[in-house]
């Protein structure tokens, strides 16, 4: 299948200097970064319709679990 997609022109000369570099194909390089982004992007929202879910049934961290966290990563700002 073919498609036609406009590329900022940042984006496009990225691209061309690191198809040249790794002697690949633009159309490899950008189904390659579309594959992963897609599939990045499917696990997030899977993962998040879990967390919704397990908060929906009452699941949440216990209370100590979250101090634990805080102390060892800090306050949010």
């Amino acid at each position: 299948m073919t498609a036609i997609l406009e590329i900022r022109p940042e984006l496009k000369a990225q691209l061309d200097c690191l198809a040249m570099e790794t002697h690949r194909s633009e159309s490899e390089l950008v189904n390659e970064a579309l594959e992963s982004y897609l599939q990045r992007t499917q696990l997030y929202i899977t993962r998040l319709k879990q967390r919704v879910a397990e908060a929906d049934a009452g699941q949440f961290v216990p209370d100590h679990e979250m101090e634990n966290f805080f102390l060892a990563h800090g306050e949010p700002d």
